[in-house]
């Protein structure tokens, strides 16, 4: 007996004979007959006249696409479902269970479904009875439509509620399903509690865990803010998507999918008619989730604060999109001022304003490259050389296309080098995972952390520099640690002291190191001071003008080429 995806083949065909085709396609596909078969608008293309036909013997054909297949086949293509999903789906308009392949892995306990279902019509019942967690949702401007749309919930105040009214399951089931927390052995005791409950569905619509949100201080457990399900048989955390299934439900034609941070975020923004949101359930986006976003859609925009905490989620999500950004795949970001997330924005200013963030926002290849340029002076010719060596690795993980073309290509143009070099380099570059941090820059030589000392102690010894020196002075300190920061600032603040040099710094990592300096007797008197300081940045410059000047040498040395020789002999003399 032949097997197809750990289901039984004879399975699938006598499947495929109970289900009607036209009740399948005709749930998403408008049908009108015609002699012994239907036609009807194709859901694959856009078209005006009808070339979609679906054929008693169980099939279908679009004559304008080309698209064909089984019911199977249709669901997913349709609703972007695996192949086991679409013979699910089958089986349960068919009203019978799939039978699977013995696998050397646990089957998961689809019994945890029920338990989950019937948890979550208790979370709806107890907040139909109670005023002030409709109070809240009202004052957060969610309806009684949208909450009934999102299945939001109660998990109301005490500790066995859900226990006790769920206790037909057994605490085992409870347990196994989520919903009970506590030690093997010890008390245990419902893991949600006086909080608003957001049931959690997969792609078939059924329940496989809950978020909750705290609504009131008093009587609550306040801490976290949100909580969320523990992993189980039926919820892997890192592949779900809190509202594909909503969204999914809306709009049968997705064209764009809203990464979002939070439940309030998407069902706010549902409220609002922005019904294509949907977010990650307490774990960086990943891969996992890219993967399915891009089952439905080609084009996804991560919205997030536009605070460090939300440019280090979005780098992050760069990190984690670029195996996945095949050709076709668009991916943007969008982010939202300080102290805004999607929920109060589109709340204070409207829905349009919000869409307008969304199509103005940044493609992943602009991200990308702005984010590599951080702390570098590509007037430089080894900070070009860095932004390549830092790029390629991750560029070489992009599937071919034009995104890894564009970024090649753009990457040969800030670094001013040929792209034939570029693209040389990365046939021979392994792919490897971008760093989800910056670089840290390179510490300070025993000289800079003299000039460092200096400056700190007297921010004035800059204007004694002529401006060659100053601006040459700068462009060397730019990637140092620290001393580039210094430098930015006195510069910009010339009659700066030392306490307000300290206080530009207050608040951050560095200031006790630099508090440390300012605490320190200058090593010299005052005049002496400004003749070591000018004599240490001249060594400085030099210095640093010897380190730019190696990987030209080492370039004249190795290369070949009569007209490569003279451009970088150019650039030495």
């Amino acid at each position: 007996m032949g097997m197809a995806g750990g289901i039984p083949q004879s399975f699938i065909n006598d499947l495929l004979d109970r289900v009607d085709i036209v009740d399948v396609v005709g749930a998403r596909v408008q049908l009108r007959r015609a002699g012994g078969n239907h036609i009807g608008l194709c859901p694959f293309h856009e078209e005006k006249t009808p070339s979609f036909h679906v054929y008693a013997d169980g099939h279908f054909h679009c004559y304008g696409c080309g698209a064909h297949g089984t019911p199977i086949g249709f669901l997913m293509d349709a609703d972007g479902l695996t192949f086991p999903e679409a013979v699910e789906a089958l089986a349960s308009l068919a009203g019978v269970e799939v039978p699977r392949q013995r696998r050397s892995g646990k089957a998961p306990d689809r019994s945890l479904y029920a338990v989950l279902e019937a948890a979550n019509e208790r979370f709806q019942a107890w907040l139909a009875e109670d005023a002030e967690a409709r109070a809240y949702l009202a004052e957060r401007g969610v309806s009684a439509v949208t909450a009934e749309e999102f299945g939001l919930g109660l998990a109301p105040a005490g500790w066995q509620r859900l226990k006790l009214a769920l206790r037909e399951f057994g605490e085992g089931k409870l347990r196994a399903a989520g919903l009970l927390a506590g030690a093997e052995g010890e008390r245990v005791y419902d893991r949600f509690r006086h909080r608003i409950t957001f049931p959690i569905r997969d792609t078939r619509g059924r329940v496989i865990g809950f978020g909750g949100r705290v609504y009131a201080t008093e009587g609550g457990d306040g801490q976290p803010k949100y909580l969320n399900s523990p992993e189980t048989e039926v919820f892997k955390k890192g592949r779900e998507l809190y509202g594909l299934f909503e969204a999914r439900r809306v709009r049968r034609r997705l064209d764009t999918l809203v990464v979002v941070e939070g439940y309030m975020d998407v069902v706010a923004l549902a409220q609002h008619g922005i019904d294509n949101a949907v977010a990650t359930l307490g774990t960086a986006v990943g891969a996992a989730h890219f993967e399915r976003l891009y089952r439905y859609v080609d084009d996804v925009v991560c919205c997030f604060d536009g605070d460090d905490a939300g440019r280090g989620a979005a780098w992050k999500a760069v990190a984690a999109a670029f195996p996945v950004l095949a050709e076709g795949r668009q991916l943007r970001f969008a982010f939202l001022p300080d102290g805004e997330d999607p929920d109060t924005l589109v709340r204070r200013r409207g829905a349009t304003e919000f869409e307008d963030r969304l199509r103005r926002g940044t493609s992943v290849g602009e991200y990308f490259l702005a984010h590599q340029q951080q702390g570098l002076d590509l007037q430089r010719l080894d900070h070009r050389a860095l932004l390549c060596d830092q790029a390629l690795p991750a560029v070489a993980q992009l599937p071919a296309g034009t995104l890894r073309t564009m970024l090649v290509e753009r990457l040969a143009h800030l670094a001013r080098t040929d792209r034939s070099v570029l693209e040389q380099r990365l046939r021979s570059t392994p792919a490897a995972p971008m760093p989800t941090s910056r670089p840290r820059p390179r510490p300070l030589s025993g000289l800079g952390e003299k000039l460092l000392r200096l400056l700190v102690g007297q921010p004035q010894l800059f204007k004694t520099l002529d401006a060659d020196q100053e601006r040459r002075f700068a462009a060397a300190a730019a990637g140092d640690e620290l001393l580039g920061e210094v430098l930015a600032f006195v510069e910009q603040t010339p009659d700066a002291d030392p306490a307000a040099l300290l206080g530009r710094f207050l608040g951050e990592e560095s200031y006790g190191r630099l508090a440390a300096l300012a605490e320190q007797p200058l090593p010299l008197p005052p005049d002496a001071c400004a003749e070591e300081f000018a004599a240490g940045v001249r060594r400085y410059v030099a210095e640093d003008e010897r380190r730019q000047r190696a990987p030209i040498r080492d370039a004249v040395r190795h290369s070949d080429s009569l007209a490569d020789l003279r451009q970088l002999r150019n650039v030495l003399h």
